[in-house]
């Protein structure tokens, strides 16, 4: 309960003070009159500060200050403790025997005065609750995030110090102070928890020097009385800026004992190490040395402050970065990186500064233009280091056409992991390539030794294709990609021009490129899975049952199911589809031909075109029902047959005849054994159709002692059978090993009988209720 009442009330005093800075700020303006007492004990102006409101007032160094606010010099609390004149309304000088007065309430401060510690301290709290928020569990990053909050009520504390406002001095002083010690219990925790380095250093050191930046901080009641503040204010501030500089001094000394003792070993901790003695140096130099040293000797700093604090920022939001980014051990190439954009903004930087130099001759001072300089150069350096996060990021808005492809490919690349068919390939990968590149079409093709299979997508031609192919020579209408190469086979990736009518261009040629390259193992695996997948229904068509596994029978009947299944599926997609567009064509062409408007030649021509669309239905229908045999489980097998038979008649170029006897107790079957027999009987008229050359076709069908037997006889021209078992044939050789695989999984048997010249006799036959023995 302490803790949380401890952090509450530190939040609650962190926010008085913040609203009373800002009260103080916004309140007044930053004047900056800096005063000195003259022999005759007459306050002048000694100086105006730089950035100040008193450069657009009626102001110059040397002129004698009368009165401020109406009261004489010596009255005013700013000039009785800081020898300066803020928050003031009007002041009286005198200047060559005239007395002059300024009004100070309207008077501008530069913005950058008041503009640059705001961003400064929104900036540095939300770093220090992003690190304390993202990055709790880390010391370091607790550390890193005080020395945040540090550095942020420094700059809170800024705008009211320059204005005289004596919580803003004591703050302010009380925190540079603390500054190189929070730095330097960061570094030590750093190391110990990022290097895994076994740091030593005096704790007590540490100790004593808190001990006496509380012991500063209660000196400094003394500020809160005027006539005691004028003693004390100059020493402290040189107290402040020599105790700053010594803690400056041990964090080198420290970090340099560091690199000597780890610079040649290669670990994270000499990495961390170089790092951040080489950013250090870069960090507090122009600081140092540009402001606080000068300050020391000489009461006034070569560059503002408000210009080379921001340079100590550099150090602890790299290292916010590199913590909250997990990078800190690859540092060495974010550094690389970061030079190598340091560098690539010299050039640019030289050439703006120049620029300005010519353009603001009269107005831009040594000083304006080192800012300009630097000021660019660090820019630069952030844009083009965060280019690339930033690209990524707004790539879809910046780059639609490079988002839009890497999305494709990431949608490809996830598509192939699961294809295992070419028509999967045609619907999953083809299409999305056509609609990526927005091409006409697009077709994947397939070169073996004497045949070219091709899948096509979109408005491509097939002939077309197999030319290019032949031919071997690119053409302007097409785009042309080798995926891979075998013996068996060379496969091809065709895109025609753009719908733009132009070619691909070079960024979607890469793209493409980049796609072969997963075709390719992609399609090497379907190649092998393939011939697997011939090699196992091969053997599926000749090992019997009984000497085969439940694995092995199990396959077979998965083989046949799938089949089944695709079966199913295109033929829906048939009605679906096609028969429906084919009913909408031909009615519309009947609402054509009997509206009346148009002539009876054409009405004729439009009644011809239904005619023949007729004639498309009745093909596809007859093909759906080749395809699956919807009426097995509505008017049995033998009648499904006959129907298959009349369909068939007038199509073979041979007598058909099919005869059941006495075969009416095949109906009492399963419909996945008639299924079986149905295409059996579909395969053998398929096989006598395209090879037989036969001129009488016979099929009958018997069930004799609880089997059934069905017996095909032709007299065509026969074949080799030795050639068969040997599977050189490849087109009966395939239809003859898909009925023998059907046979078996039907715990059935299978002869045939036939030569070379001299017809095919076959009797298959299959057991209604258990097995049978081997037909010799």
């Amino acid at each position: 309960m302490s803790s949380v009442f401890f952090t509450r009330m530190v939040i609650v005093l962190l926010v008085s003070l913040q609203l009373w800075f800002s009260y103080i700020s916004f309140q007044y303006p930053y004047l900056g009159i800096l005063l000195q007492q003259n022999q005759s004990k007459d306050w002048i102006v000694r100086k105006l500060e730089f950035s100040s409101a008193s450069l657009n007032l009626n102001l110059q160094p040397g002129d004698v200050v009368k009165l401020i606010n109406g009261e004489t010099v010596d009255r005013f609390f700013t000039v009785q403790k800081w020898g300066s004149i803020e928050q003031a309304n009007s002041i009286a000088i005198e200047r060559d025997g005239q007395t002059i007065e300024v009004e100070t309430r309207k008077a501008n401060t530069s913005a950058h005065v008041d503009v640059f510690p705001i961003f400064g301290e929104i900036l540095c709290i939300s770093l220090a609750i992003l690190l304390y928020t993202k990055q709790r569990y880390s010391r370091s990053a607790l550390f890193l995030s005080l020395l945040f909050l540090d550095i942020a009520f420094i700059f809170a504390s800024l705008g009211a110090s320059q204005r005289g406002d004596t919580l803003g001095k004591v703050v302010i002083s009380t925190l540079m102070m603390a500054l190189p010690l929070l730095f330097l219990q960061f570094l030590i925790v750093l190391m110990r928890e990022k290097g895994n380095t076994i740091i030593t250093f005096p704790t007590r050191l540490l100790r004593y020097g808190y001990y006496f930046v509380i012991f500063a901080f209660s000196t400094r009641i003394t500020f809160f009385l005027p006539k005691i503040t004028n003693l004390f204010y100059e020493p402290s501030t040189k107290l402040v800026i020599a105790f700053f500089l010594l803690g400056i001094v041990v964090n080198l000394l420290f970090l340099s004992y560091l690199y000597f003792k780890y610079r040649k070993e290669n670990s994270y901790a000499s990495t961390i190490i170089k790092t951040v003695w080489w950013s250090f140096i870069v960090s507090f130099s122009p600081f140092v040395c540009l402001s606080f040293i000068p300050q020391l000797l000489w009461r006034d700093d070569f560059v503002s402050s408000l210009y080379t604090g921001w340079f100590v920022l550099i150090l602890p939001i790299s290292f916010a970065y590199l913590i909250m980014s997990k990078q800190l051990y690859d540092i060495q190439l974010v550094l690389r990186r970061l030079v190598f954009t340091m560098i690539l903004s010299v050039i640019p930087s030289g050439i703006i500064t120049g620029l300005a130099a010519v353009i603001f001759e009269r107005d831009a001072s040594p000083k304006h233009l080192v800012f300009i300089f630097f000021l660019t150069l660090i820019i630069l350096t952030f844009v083009l280091y965060s280019l690339e996060y930033f690209a990524t990021k707004l790539e879809a808005v910046i780059f639609p056409r490079k988002h839009n492809l890497q999305l494709a490919l990431k949608k490809i690349s996830t598509n192939l992991q699961t294809i295992s068919s070419f028509r999967e390939l045609k619907e999953m990968i083809l299409t999305d390539i056509v609609q990526t590149l927005q091409v006409f079409g697009g077709a994947l093709a397939f070169q073996y030794k004497d045949t070219i299979e091709t899948i096509c997508e979109g408005e491509i031609r097939e002939r077309d294709v197999e030319a290019l192919i032949r031919s071997g020579t690119g053409t302007e209408m097409y785009t042309c990609l080798e995926i891979n190469r075998h013996e068996e086979f060379t496969s091809y990736l065709v895109m025609t021009r753009k719908k733009t009518n132009t070619l691909l261009g070079k960024e979607e040629v890469q793209w493409l490129t980049l796609i072969v390259s997963y075709l390719a193992v992609s399609l090497e695996n379907m190649h092998l899975i393939r011939k697997l997948n011939m090699k196992l229904r091969k053997v599926a068509a000749y090992v019997p049952n009984e000497l085969t596994g439940q694995d092995f029978i199990w396959y077979r009947k998965l083989m046949f199911e799938l089949q089944e299944t695709e079966r199913s599926r295109i033929v829906t997609e048939l009605y679906d589809s096609t028969m429906q567009d084919l009913d909408l064509l031909k009615q519309r062409l009947a609402s054509a031909a009997g509206s009346g408007t148009i002539p009876p030649k054409e009405a004729k021509q439009v009644r011809s075109i239904m005619d023949y669309v007729e004639v498309m239905q009745s093909n596809l229908r007859h093909r759906c029902f080749e395809l699956y045999p919807s009426l097995l489980s509505e008017l049995g097998l033998i009648r499904t047959v006959n129907k298959l038979m009349e369909d068939e008649r007038a199509a073979c170029p041979f007598e058909l005849d099919f005869s059941a006897d006495n075969a009416e107790a095949v109906e009492g079957w399963d419909m996945d054994t008639k299924r079986h027999l149905y295409r059996i009987i579909q395969e053998l008229l398929s096989n006598a159709k395209k090879h037989s050359k036969a001129t009488i076709v016979t099929f009958l069908l018997l069930v004799i002692d609880n089997e059934a037997h069905l017996h095909y006889h032709d007299d065509g021209i026969g074949f080799d059978p030795v050639r068969i078992e040997t599977g050189k044939l490849s087109a009966s050789g395939a239809g003859l090993a898909q009925m023998r695989s059907r046979v078996l999984h039907l715990d059935g048997h299978l002869e045939l009988k036939t030569s070379e010249g001299c017809g095919l006799r076959m009797r298959i036959i299959v057991p209604l209720n258990g097995k049978i023995s081997a037909v010799s």
